[in-house]
């Protein structure tokens, strides 16, 4: 056989089985499970009654449009997905907070240096209102902010914090600790760069179960806010139940799903993103199913992802006529 022939089978042999693993990278993995739940609505065994008013806004500070088979891995469709960047505003009797921060004014000031696979993949973002435009339009100061509470410590999560500077940041003691050992670090030292100079207050999930959740944490000890783990994403992600007056419940799930559908199939992202952006894959996989059984046994419940646009809109459409009957 000519060596020409020899260098054509030789790069087929190569190319055919890096085809066979893109196609496969596309298509429905398989979660270990035993027993799916049926879907089910269990009753809150809450006295509403007892809970405060507790308003609640998203405020979205920038996106990035990504087809669907991105975002949910198995979704054969190139429909278009809004991961958005936002932060949430919580006004609770006593405390005004967010948990996490969206993107400061200055935030592509901070990613110059970032390396440009970086910049296109992850950091690829269009800026639309910056945490500090939002809180002027509300009328709020920094100053009025009691804390910012961090799901975790990546990157797009700490990068409102320079537009709040002194506001004290509230982190899980496990979630800093193992940012200790690499993240703050990592991109050149970017995350600790955007936590700046503010305080830090620790916590801790160390209270009972909590609706499945192994441990908890009571936010004010009155039941309203309930902090439980969903490591996985990162070791000390941290999701936070809030308990209204009018018995309504909203559970903030930081990154343990992008979108509703990684946690209502349940589904990855493609493996691409969820390898680049998750610490622990076997115990991230764990804690989707978690999600998925807690959204099957009460429907009733929206599970709102940090980065889910959708469901920040959906949300915010029946949110914000119930902040107008209160003023």
């Amino acid at each position: 056989m000519k060596l020409r022939n020899w260098i054509k089978l030789g790069a087929l042999s190569l190319v055919i089985p890096g085809m066979g693993l893109a196609i496969k990278s596309f298509l429905p993995q398989r979660f270990p499970t035993a027993e799916w739940p049926v879907a089910r609505e269990y009753p809150v065994p809450s006295d509403t009654a007892s809970f405060p008013v507790v308003n609640i806004e998203f405020l979205r500070c920038g996106s990035v449009t990504i087809p669907e088979c991105i975002a949910v891995r198995g979704a054969l469709s190139i429909a278009p997905r809004v991961i958005a960047h936002s932060a949430v505003l919580i006004r609770h009797p006593r405390a005004t907070f967010l948990f996490d921060t969206g993107l400061c004014a200055d935030v592509y000031t901070y990613l110059v240096n970032q390396s440009l696979l970086f910049r296109k993949t992850l950091a690829n973002f269009t800026l639309e209102q910056p945490l500090r435009d939002h809180l002027m339009r509300l009328g709020i100061g920094y100053g009025d902010l009691d804390f910012a509470l961090l799901s975790h410590l990546h990157w797009d999560h700490v990068s409102g914090i320079p537009d709040i500077p002194g506001v004290p940041l509230r982190i899980n003691r496990v979630e800093y600790d193992a940012a200790r050992y690499g993240l703050f670090e990592a991109n050149n030292g970017l995350v600790a760069e955007l936590m700046c100079d503010n305080p830090i207050e620790y916590f801790a999930c160390a209270g009972p179960a909590y609706e499945g959740f192994r441990s908890s944490h009571d936010l004010f000890g009155d039941g309203s806010i309930i902090l439980v783990p969903l490591p996985g994403h990162t070791a000390g992600s941290t999701g936070m139940f809030i308990n209204r007056s009018n018995g309504s419940r909203v559970f903030l799930i930081g990154d343990a799903a992008w979108v509703s559908e990684n946690y209502m199939r349940p589904a990855t992202m493609h493996p691409f993103i969820w390898s680049g952006v998750t610490s622990d894959d076997a115990t991230a996989r764990e804690t989707l199913i978690q999600l998925h059984r807690y959204a099957m046994y009460h429907p009733s419940v929206p599970l709102i992802a940090m980065h889910d646009g959708a469901m920040q809109a959906t949300f915010m459409a029946v949110e914000r006529p119930l902040h107008a009957s209160r003023t």
